[in-house]
């Protein structure tokens, strides 16, 4: 393991599909019906490798954007600019595998690639979250909800892109925050890690389980 300096979570965000609707969603296309759950998150963390490339079509929307997120998560497609950018400014921790993008008519839809995380994964630490009770709707049944994503800082290799355990996050550093932003890649949100909020009820399930 490496050794580094102690890290500030406000130098960390959450890379995360914004949910806009007009962004083409990919889906996997019904012939790829081998692909598990368990297959596509050990794709996504970069565990098995694909002979041939995944084929993928619409779920919904209609625009091309440099993230393509999908109705499967973790499936998420980056274009081959986002590749780019990443290897020339040396960004660590994420490797692609092949995918086949194709439209509604069929067509072909070059330039992007299956977006794997490899960096390591670090334990949670929930005890640094605060927990309040929200309500989706007024009158509606009320819910907790944790703010702040915490993870053990010994656990972190140094990767600009990792993983934290239990919580589903893929945590970018400000390196590829400001990266990002500076080349004005479109159709990702990134959050400060005090600043993003996850429901009690869905922390209670490990997504790489």
């Amino acid at each position: 393991m490496l050794t580094l300096t102690s890290p500030s979570s406000k130098n960390f965000y959450e890379l995360y599909d914004p949910l806009a609707t007009r962004p083409l969603r990919l889906s996997i296309l019904e012939h790829n019906n081998w692909v598990t759950s368990h297959y596509v998150w050990e794709l996504f963390r970069g565990r098995v490798s694909l002979e041939q490339p995944l084929r993928l079509g619409i779920h919904s929307g209609s625009q091309l954007f440099h993230f393509l997120w999908s109705a499967f998560p973790p499936i998420v497609c980056v274009s081959t600019f986002v590749v780019e950018l990443f290897r020339s400014n040396g960004v660590t921790g994420w490797m692609t595998y092949p995918v086949e993008v194709y439209g509604k008519t069929g067509e072909l839809l070059p330039g992007y690639h299956g977006f794997a995380v490899t960096g390591g994964e670090c334990r949670r630490d929930r005890s640094r979250s605060q927990i309040i009770t929200k309500q989706a709707i007024p009158g509606g049944k009320p819910f907790g909800v944790y703010i702040g994503l915490y993870f053990h800082e010994e656990d972190w290799d140094g990767s600009d892109i990792f993983r934290v355990s239990s919580s589903g996050g893929t945590i970018v550093t400000e390196k590829v925050k400001q990266i990002l932003k500076k080349s004005k890649v479109s159709n990702v949100r990134l959050t400060p890690l005090p600043e993003v909020e996850i429901q009690v009820l869905l922390d209670q399930f490990d997504h790489d389980a």
